[in-house]
């Protein structure tokens, strides 16, 4: 099947799927990859045209131009947070990355496995559980995995989270799903306050930080002007505007934790220099960085 872009550009599939907003889409040839909601996904684009297939249910073009928010008018949100040469590359760099509504239990779960790693470890892990827990979808010989259901984690026994290599989070994991398995309306009610007091709900939730909520509330809860703040983007705080160094422990010579008060300065200073659309700021920059430090790396 085959979605029209036009209408919806500027739209990069490869940067939005990239950019390490979801952790299950991968690449295979020309195509991606991804269980979404049951169902498997596989999607290529070709100028102004996305094509795709899915299996073993139908998708239609609502449900991709809902879940890659080709609703949003990206080119004036681009245009209202281009306000300095640094957030302007990013653009430059990375044009049509799109920000994705994700579901919100896979979302919440996917970003307490996130705490303290990096990303191919997130994938890792997060694969590790759809595969033990997660029912399987077996498609051109090749088997894919729907991400558990809430009541399936919660059931789980701490020895077989550990299996997924989840760690010390293996305790967030089973209280937050079985919150979520005894109130099946959390999520949904959730969806009802405004980013402030969303905030302040997931952080009720076990294993949840400020960054985990700002993510969730980004990502699942259509909270744009939340702004995450990881070490890629506390770096490129400090290093394009706030113009100084990140504090540094004498001891070990590493960059200090972050602080609850510099995470709520970082904040403030990205809502007021970016306005309402922070959330898509943040995605730019964090990618831009987090790419520019790969190329230091190679």
């Amino acid at each position: 099947m085959e979605l029209k872009l036009k209408k919806y550009n500027p739209f990069n599939l490869d940067h939005t799927l990239n950019c390490g907003q979801v952790f299950r889409w991968e690449k295979c040839g020309e195509w991606w990859e991804g269980v979404v909601n049951g169902v498997l996904i596989r999607l290529k684009q070709d100028k102004n045209s996305l094509f795709f297939h899915t299996y073993p249910h139908s998708i239609n073009h609502e449900f991709l131009v809902n879940y890659f928010r080709l609703d949003d008018d990206l080119s004036e949100i681009l245009s209202l947070i281009d306000r300095d040469d640094g957030i302007k590359e990013a653009i430059r760099a990375h044009h049509g990355l799109r920000l994705i509504r994700q579901d919100p239990w896979e979302c919440l779960i996917s970003y307490i496995i996130a705490t303290n790693s990096n990303i191919p470890a997130i994938k890792r892990r997060i694969k590790a559980l759809a595969e033990r827990f997660g029912d399987e979808i077996i498609f051109d010989e090749k088997t894919f995995h729907v991400f558990p259901e809430p009541s399936v984690v919660a059931k789980a026994t701490p020895d077989e989270l550990k299996k997924c290599g989840v760690g010390y989070r293996v305790k967030y994991l089973l209280e937050t799903a079985k919150m979520i398995s005894d109130d099946p309306d959390l999520l949904e009610e959730l969806k009802k306050p405004g980013y402030e007091e969303l905030r302040e709900e997931l952080l009720k939730l076990p294993g949840v930080g400020y960054k985990v909520a700002d993510c969730v509330s980004l990502f699942a809860f259509n909270k744009l002007k939340a702004f995450p703040v990881d070490l890629w983007v506390r770096r490129v705080m400090y290093q394009n505007y706030l113009r100084k160094e990140i504090p540094i422990n004498p001891e070990t010579g590493k960059e200090k934790p972050l602080t609850r008060s510099e995470y709520d300065m970082l904040r403030a200073f990205a809502w007021d220099h970016f306005g309402e659309y922070a959330g898509y700021a943040q995605e730019y920059l964090f990618y831009y960085k987090r790419n520019e430090q790969a190329m230091v790396s190679k």
